[in-house]
């Protein structure tokens, strides 16, 4: 007797599993791995009538111990897992293999050619050499004269050794004379010199020909010339234009002359 109950409970017990995995089979929808959650195994159900045990006793044999196994009904147009056949009574369920993602095309992109823009050279502007102002320039006695420039007083009188100015000179002053009143700007350093006839005397030299400049100033002053354009100097022998050695040289070299200091 116990011999038929133990061949009924062995031919029952796979009928048992298979019953089961059959209904396990009908009630599973498809499983899906959630790996947010530790790689949670998903077992997605046809509807919530489900038995839980049933469920999982096909994922056994599939899983190891402590794996997690979450059981929920799946969503509308959720598409089905394949079912991949097992030796086991049991039924292993499986997401398909998702297909590889195609390699993006790499495309070699030509460069693109740039046309050479022509960078047209800037036009430099000639700099404009700032013109030097003339020098200003007048006249006096058919002579041209500017600032520097040494003029003799050709027709002024002296006795010998004497500093007074003769009444002769009086034309050759009054030229002078119009030619500063005409160049209000032009200021004049009147000259004497000597030749060396009173030498050795040098002191004598050098008086008498501060005193016939000093002469020439002062006519001028006293005609209306501010002192402040006309000065005077005396050199004596020390420059002469003509040796000494004849009458000719020595007359040349007895004068007076005028500098223009400014104009």
């Amino acid at each position: 007797m116990n011999a038929i109950l133990n061949f009924k409970n062995t031919l029952a017990l796979p009928f048992l599993f298979a019953a089961t995995a059959l209904t396990a089979q009908n009630e599973i929808h498809s499983t899906a791995t959630d790996y947010k959650y530790g790689n949670t195994t998903v077992v997605y159900t046809k509807s919530a009538n489900y038995n839980d045990q049933a469920i999982l006793s096909q994922l056994d044999n599939s899983y190891g111990v402590g794996d997690v196994v979450r059981i929920a009904v799946a969503q509308p147009n959720q598409a089905a897992s394949e079912m991949l056949a097992s030796d086991d009574p049991a039924v292993m369920f499986a997401v398909p293999k998702a297909a590889p993602a195609p390699a993006p095309k790499v495309v070699a992109a030509s460069p693109k050619k740039v046309e050479p823009v022509a960078v047209k050279a800037p036009v430099m502007e000639p700099v404009a050499t700032p013109k030097k102002a003339a020098a200003p320039v007048s006249v006096i006695g058919g002579k041209t004269v500017k600032k520097g420039s040494i003029f003799r007083l050709e027709k002024l009188y002296f006795d010998v050794d004497k500093a007074d100015l003769k009444q002769e000179s009086e034309t050759e002053l009054d030229r002078l004379f119009g030619f500063l009143k005409d160049n209000p700007t032009v200021a004049i350093e009147v000259r004497g010199h000597t030749n060396n006839q009173m030498w050795p005397n040098v002191d004598f030299a050098n008086e008498l020909s501060t005193d016939r400049a000093k002469a020439v100033a002062e006519w001028l002053i006293a005609k209306g010339i501010a002192a402040s354009r006309v000065q005077y100097k005396g050199f004596g022998w020390t420059m002469p234009v003509e040796p000494n050695i004849n009458a000719e040289g020595r007359r040349k070299n007895q004068r007076v002359e005028v500098k223009i200091l400014s104009m």
